[in-house]
This record gives structure tokens, C-alpha cells and sequence, in this order.
């Protein structure tokens, strides 16, 4: 089902299209849905309507450089402390006092960040294939160079050369001229292609130049794959601005903003659910939990076979333990 989107221009001038679905119930229980990429809020229609069957209320914006909202072009308006802010002016123009956060890949940084700045917005976190990023711990360049290095010296292969390709000067036209190959790599259920192509060093680059595709997962439909298509077309943008976020990390635009966040503000002081992947290699080789413990004091941990895209590819069991978890919580 197709949720109506609503409009919103912040303060930074930034306009946000965003599923805003009240609660049925008095007193019922927000849920905050940040996507990663290559995405927008299209991919949490499997949480939606589960959820607002269960009566809860909804927020999913498109984030910043992703379907319909703003594409801005500098690096500046992705600073994690302005994305928290604008996500917060649309919670008080739609009188939404208390969420329960859920993230996925790159939203989970902004989750982390909103956790920071603003933990008074929220009454848990629950983080899908990717992990709490506390302050001062940006995937810079350096840091994406060490962690490549290590794990290729430990397991014999790399991680993250994705993201160092996405830091190349030509990279937003390559993969505006190459979207079907995009599309298809980071869907891609193989872990021996994801470790040629997308983390060894010069795999990416490869893989567009020669145009290469595997198949989509079952749990895309041809209606999925067109609304992908539109969403990250050279009409609409193309990859250019939805890569920002890569290159705000690699280059550690986020620094003196995160050294003024009180350390106390760094630990996570509401309970916090996990559903990590056990067969996705990147997440298996970081292993999250163990990097969350010491800065998440009441953390679950939920396993799940399947890939990176849990929450398309495992919907059903995905959707559960949230609601387990918040029932749990007693957030309802």
C-alpha cells in the first residue's frame, strides 16, 4: 500500500517529504523510521502497515539527498547535528512528542546522532544491520583505509572499498550511468561478489565500467524496482547527493560538532534492540554488539538469517521482534 506523503521546509531551508500516520489510539506509541542506501521511506512499507494495523503512529521521511526530499549539493547540509535538528522540527510541527527510533545502514547514524542531541525525543532505539555510531567515531578515510587493511591481513579480504570509490571525483556520474549495476550490487544476496565488488579496493569501479548485474532478490517486485529507477534517475538527482553522506564521513565534516557532545551524552541511556544479520559479511566481520556494549548499557540482540536488507528480506520476523521488543519495553 502507497502511504501519502506531507511536506515540510525546515529551518535550514531544506524540504522534507516524510509518511506522517497519526496513532488510532490516545497516548499510542510513534515510530520513527530512518532508512539507509540506496533507499528512501519506500523501504519500510513491510513496518508500516504492519504497524499501523497495531494502531501505533508513524513518521518515515525521505532523508536528506534521498526521493523527494531537498538534494542539496554541499557537503555542509549533511552534518549530522543538522539532519537531527531538521527531523526534529517535523516531529514538533506534527505534535510528536516521544518515538521509538528504528534505523537502518546510514540511518542509523542519524539515529545515533538524534540519540545525542535530542535523547529526551525518544523512548527506545532499535538499530537494523548496522550499529549505534557514537561521537568521534566517523568512518573517515583514514579509519575505512586501517579497518580495510586489518581485515584483509586477518581474513583475506576487504570491507569497505565502496566507500572509498564513492569519495572519487567521477563517482556520481559512473553510477548515474550505471544505476541497473548499482541497484543490483547492493541488492545482491552473494557474499563472493559483494567481497570482489563492493569491498575489495577497485571492485565498485570495476563492476560499473563493465556494466556487470546480478539478480535482484525475490522480495523485490517489479513495482520496487520502478520506484528504485525513479527515485535515483538523472531526473530526480541521480546517486550525487545520496553519496554526501559517505563523503561526510570519509572526511570528517562532523568533527568539531561531535567534540562539543557532553560524554555523558554518548552512552545510550534507553533501551536499545540490535537485529543484526548472521549472513551478511560486512556485518558479521564488524560484529556490532560487541562494539555497542560499552556505550549501551541495556542492549538486546536479535539474530537473523538473512542479508544487509533485513527488514525487506525478512519482514514478517523483522517486524515481530520489534513489536516484542516494544511490548517488552512496555512501549505501546
Amino acid at each position: 500500500m502507497a502511504y501519502p506523503h506531507s511536506t515540510y521546509t525546515t529551518a535550514r531551508a531544506l524540504t522534507y517529504s516524510y509518511i506522517h500516520i497519526p496513532p488510532q489510539f490516545p497516548n499510542a506509541q510513534y515510530i520513527l523510521f530512518l532508512h539507509g542506501f540506496p533507499s528512501t521511506s519506500h523501504d519500510w512499507r513491510h513496518q508500516i502497515s504492519f504497524f499501523v494495523a497495531k494502531g501505533y503512529g508513524i513518521l518515515a521521511p525521505d532523508l536528506l539527498g534521498f526521493g523527494e526530499t531537498s538534494k542539496p549539493s554541499e557537503l555542509e547540509m549533511y552534518k549530522g547535528e543538522g539532519m537531527a535538528r531538521d527531523i526534529v522540527e517535523i516531529m514538533v510541527l506534527e505534535g510528536v512528542g516521544v518515538v521509538v527510533g528504528v534505523a537502518h545502514d546510514w540511518g542509523s547514524f542519524l539515529l545515533s546522532r538524534l540519540a545525542n542531541y535530542h535523547p529526551e525525543r525518544f523512548s527506545a532505539y532499535a538499530f537494523i544491520d548496522h550499529g549505534y555510531i557514537a561521537p568521534g567515531r566517523s568512518l573517515t578515510t583514514a579509519v575505512i583505509q586501517h579497518i580495510n587493511s586489518s581485515v584483509q591481513a586477518k581474513l583475506g579480504f576487504s570491507i569497505f572499498g565502496y566507500f572509498l570509490f564513492f569519495n572519487e571525483e567521477d563517482a556520481p556520474k559512473l553510477l548515474d550511468e550505471h544505476s541497473e549495476s548499482v541497484e543490483s550490487l547492493f541488492f545482491a544476496t552473494d557474499n563472493e561478489i559483494n567481497k570482489k565488488y563492493k569491498g575489495a579496493l577497485g571492485g565498485f569501479r570495476t563492476w560499473l565500467a563493465e556494466g556487470k548485474t546480478a539478480d535482484l532478490p525475490a522480495y523485490l517486485i517489479s513495482e520496487d524496482h520502478k520506484h528504485y529507477h525513479h527515485a535515483f534517475s538523472f531526473e530526480k538527482g541521480g546517486y550525487g547527493p545520496a553519496i554526501n553522506w559517505y563523503r561526510a564521513s570519509l572526511r570528517n565534516i562532523n568533527e568539531e560538532d561531535e567534540k562539543k557532545i557532553p560524554t555523558p551524552a554518548h552512552t545510550l541511556t534507553h533501551p536499545t534492540l540490535l537485529i543484526a544479520s548472521t549472513s551478511y559479511f560486512i556485518t558479521v566481520t564488524i560484529n556490532f554488539p560487541e562494539q555497542m556494549r560499552p556505550l549501551v548499557p541495556d542492549l538486546k540482540v536479535e539474530n537473523v538469517n538473512g542479508g544487509h536488507w533485513l527488514q525487506l528480506e525478512k519482514a514478517d520476523e523483522v517486524n515481530k521482534i520489534l513489536e516484542k521488543f516494544m511490548e517488552e519495553k512496555r512501549l505501546v
